[in-house]
């Protein structure tokens, strides 16, 4: 299945445009009644000092007309005095109470005049308080409230909408500026490069998609193809034999026949599961300290017959190459590489192991003088069932899967590969390994050749 190209889902302009002025008029409608209940406690604070002076101001003219009654009428000139929310209280130079106009109030603020007989007269009243004054202005500040409640609600819709209005207008799966505002050219820049860049990405999907399903489509039928092979013979030969039609001194022979297309069977299975082990995702692998030359020198041993069957002298240099990675594909590596270059290696010559170290890696070479690849198909030479030279190829016994086996066993371990071939002179592949491999320095996807 192919993947569409277009605007990603989620961010069509009528829902986006709806979800955006719906945050916003939230924003704006709670930032205007902060704003609104801020004024009012800084409006009644301020109001309550001011009042506050005022009193203080009015209680000072207060005690002063009441001293004056006080020196000229006495109690009863007090008592007559109209001074209203004002308590008058007198007292004689030895602090005997004269006069009190409410006795029991509690008092705010008060001032005291002392008189010229030595005695003392308070004025006080019960002053301006925030508590006071929010209660005397409860009724107003209740219509206040709910006038800035609908104040705040109108112009928050009008300002969300038009913020909304220009972004709805825009085409999200293709945004054009010459549509929009200037202050929105910028988003819309931006909307076209990311869309510009959603639809390379999809392309780039749509090819792997289709270079994964070819290669499937041909790992299937070479596969189809090299297994039908080995059977086609052994299913023969055994007909022969069945039917009597072999000569007796033949069936020996068709015997081993038997013997090595089943072996050969056996090998291409064998890597096709190894492969597939390689390909598989989040796969756990066994880390331990290992040394490439001393997994080196094991594979050499297992391939020592086999290259003085083919007269291949392998020889082994460098340094330990000390790593933490899987012993296991470490010598699945080695031995394909190592058998590779001994298969197609000519009478007489050479094979050469070098383990190498450098900073966080150890390096891993297998150089043969074999019969070279030529330019054109070194980059084929990693896919399955891909030989350079069919015919040979099978007579040598490969599956064609070694190399592929090398390259997706580099890939698990995160692993550099590289190749250098001659043709008539030799090959050498180079794999390059961490020091210290953790399983998350393998890329998330093994690439499939």
């Amino acid at each position: 299945m192919r993947a569409a190209i277009g605007c990603a889902p989620g961010i069509l302009p009528g829902e986006r445009g709806a979800f955006l002025k719906q945050r916003l008029f939230k924003s704006i409608f709670l930032v205007a009644m902060a704003v609104f209940l801020m004024s009012v406690a800084v409006f009644t604070v301020l109001l309550s000092i001011h009042m506050n002076e005022v009193n203080r101001q009015n209680l000072h003219n207060e005690a002063a007309l009441a001293a004056a009654a006080a020196e000229h009428g006495g109690v009863e000139a007090l008592e007559s005095l109209t001074l209203p929310d004002c308590r008058i209280q007198w007292t004689d130079a030895s602090g005997a109470l004269l006069l009190d106009t409410a006795p029991g109030e509690a008092d705010r603020t008060q001032t005291a005049v002392e008189l010229s007989d030595g005695s003392t007269l308070t004025v006080s009243n019960t002053g301006y308080t925030l508590s006071h004054l929010l209660l005397q202005s409860f009724t107003p500040l209740l219509f206040v409230a709910i006038l800035a409640v609908g104040l705040s609600a109108v112009l928050a819709s009008r300002a969300a909408r038009s913020v909304t209005e220009p972004l709805n207008r825009i085409d999200f799966s293709r945004p054009d500026e010459r549509d929009v505002e200037d202050e929105l050219k910028p988003v819309v820049r931006r909307l076209a490069e990311q869309n510009r860049q959603i639809r390379r990405q999809m392309e780039d999907l749509n090819a792997e998609h289709d270079r994964q399903d070819r290669l499937r489509r041909e790992f299937t039928a070479n596969v189809s193809h090299e297994l039908k092979t080995p059977l086609t013979s052994i299913i023969g030969f055994a007909e022969l034999i069945r039917d009597g039609l072999a000569r007796p001194e033949d069936v020996g022979r068709f015997a081993g026949k038997i013997c090595d297309e089943g072996k050969r069977l056996m090998d291409l299975v064998g890597d096709i599961l190894r492969l597939s082990r390689l390909e598989e995702r989040g796969q756990m692998l066994s880390l331990e300290p290992l040394s490439l030359y001393q997994e080196a020198e094991l594979v050499i041993d297992q391939l020592a017959g086999e290259a003085r069957r083919r007269q291949v002298t392998i020889s082994l240099a460098g340094s330990r190459g000390e790593i933490v990675s899987s012993r296991k594909i470490v010598a699945e590596i080695l031995h394909n590489l190592v058998d590779n270059a001994v298969k197609y290696n000519r009478p007489g010559g050479t094979v050469t192991v070098s383990v190498s170290e450098g900073e966080g890696e150890a390096a891993l070479s297998v150089e043969d003088t074999g019969i070279g690849i030529p330019q054109e198909e070194l980059p084929r030479i990693f896919e399955r069932f891909y030989r350079v030279d069919k015919s040979h190829s099978r007579e040598l016994g490969g599956t064609g899967l070694g190399l592929s086996i090398v390259k997706h066993g580099a890939a698990c371990l995160g692993a550099k590969l590289s190749v250098e071939s001659t043709l008539d002179v030799g090959t050498t592949i180079t794999v390059t390994f961490l020091r210290e491999f953790s399983g998350a320095d393998a890329p998330n996807k093994t690439p499939e050749k």
